[in-house]
């Protein structure tokens, strides 16, 4: 058990009074649910339905509300999860609650840049620093989390490891293992997006490929001590991934195929045909023959469509290398095409986000440790 949680049940059997007890039951349901556990977390919401489901407290709902979009989120990466948390914001908002309303915009803030949606989430994010306190350290650490992995994506690495260095900070104060871990999945999730991406224009160095993959097995190591479940499919995922710009590519498709069967991903970033591809790419890539997802490139790109345009990205440049391999001139030529194409779009997305984060740059020494 978490030291958070551990405190939060401690703290509970001290207490006597509905309103209190609910508000920490419903505190205890969203550690639940970011520690993987939803069933639980499930339960906890469900009891306090039981005493408040008519909004008999405002405080109570909103942390409810929370709770909610937490389980959703990290359950199945519903889009209702940005509705709950938009709901306890105007409630927060309208009790005039700093602490639900620092929370609750930070979390929105989290879902707002994996939609991609930086205008929001630099919002958000200003919402969030308005109202938390230096000692608030859910918020202080969700808003961290948010901005070094918005830098990781800008290739700030300095900024990035400032952030990091303070959300972990908040995180280890707050006794929140699921957030200390969380912090070093992203940190290697994003560094390993950002060598993926690149691999397409220029040869990655040994030397930051040995670094990446330091960073990838502290996360994985991290996630078996602590045991919590929440991350486990992407942790592999990512694993798969940095195999195959290792070159490992029987390595690769071995961990490919074990990733074929772990949920939950979010519909844009997660595709099992784009798992078919990446097996097909490394096969190509050990001497094989299998041309056919580059015979069929037009529909394998449309069925990515909906995806991040970092993966179709390298789905365009995993599909010029079989064409490559296959001789197929007029393939390769459409597929370089489009290649380039997302590369410009690319860039102008991080322009965006750059721009986004300009008034964030100097706010990790002014808000707080």
């Amino acid at each position: 058990m978490s030291e958070l949680l551990h405190r939060l049940r401690r703290d509970l059997n001290t207490l006597t009074d509905p309103v209190a007890r609910a508000e920490i039951v419903a505190r205890i349901a969203g550690v639940l649910a970011r520690s993987g556990k939803f069933d639980d977390a499930r339960h906890s919401i469900n009891a306090i339905k039981e005493q408040f489901g008519r909004g008999e407290s405002g405080r109570v709902t909103v942390w409810k509300m929370i709770a909610e979009g937490l389980v959703f989120h990290y359950e199945n990466l519903s889009p209702a999860a940005l509705e709950r948390m938009s709901g306890a914001l105007v409630l927060g908002r309208a009790m005039n609650y700093p602490a639900a309303v620092a929370l609750a915009s930070a979390w929105k803030a989290h879902i707002e840049f994996e939609r991609s949606d930086f205008v929001k989430m630099a919002e958000s994010l200003a919402a969030s620093m308005k109202n938390v306190e230096a000692e608030d350290h859910d918020a202080q650490t969700r808003i961290s989390m948010v901005l070094a992995n918005a830098f990781m994506i800008c290739g700030d690495r300095l900024q990035m490891q400032t952030w990091f260095l303070r959300g972990r900070n908040h995180a280890v104060k707050n006794g929140d293992r699921a957030s200390v871990e969380a912090l070093q999945y992203n940190k290697a999730a994003f560094a390993t997006a950002w060598a993926r991406v690149s691999s397409c224009t220029v040869p990655l160095e040994v030397d930051g490929l040995l670094h990446l993959r330091g960073e990838v097995n502290s996360a994985r190591n991290l996630q078996e001590l602590s045991g919590i479940a929440a991350l486990n499919g992407h942790i592999q995922l990512i694993h798969a991934r940095l195999l195959m710009l290792e070159q490992r590519y029987q390595l690769a498709v071995e961990a490919l195929n074990v990733v074929r069967h772990t949920e939950p991903f979010a519909q844009h970033n997660f595709h099992q045909l784009y798992i078919d591809l990446e097996v097909q790419f490394c096969t190509v890539m050990l001497g094989g023959t299998d041309f056919s997802m580059a015979l069929r490139y037009s529909d394998v790109l449309r069925e990515f469509a909906g995806l991040d345009i970092d993966e179709r990205i390298v789905a365009s440049w995993m599909l010029a290398r079989i064409a490559e391999a296959a001789e197929l001139g007029e393939a390769l030529a459409a597929l370089e095409a489009e290649l380039q194409r997302l590369l410009a779009t690319h860039a102008a997305n991080r322009g965006q986000l750059r721009a986004s984060l300009a008034s964030f740059v100097d706010d990790c020494t002014t808000i707080g440790p």
